[in-house]
C-alpha cells in the first residue's frame, strides 16, 4: 500500500478532502488507496485492488 501512496499514477479528488490514488503495489499489480487530510498529515482510510472506475 505505502508504494502506491508514494508513487501514484493517477489520482482523483473527491469530496470532502477524500483523494483516490492509483499506483503499483510491491507486486506491481494496481491498487487503489483512498486517502484523507488530518493534522497530523494524510491518513491512509481505504486500500484494494484499483477497480474499472479508478482507471480512466
Amino acid at each position: 500500500m505505502l508504494p502506491a501512496f508514494n508513487n501514484p499514477i493517477l489520482t482523483d479528488d473527491l469530496d470532502d478532502g477524500f483523494t483516490m490514488l492509483i499506483g503499483p503495489s510491491e507486486t506491481a499489480s494496481l491498487l487503489e488507496v483512498g486517502v484523507v487530510e488530518s493534522p497530523d498529515g494524510p491518513v491512509i482510510v481505504h486500500a484494494m485492488p484499483a477497480r474499472r472506475k479508478h482507471l480512466r
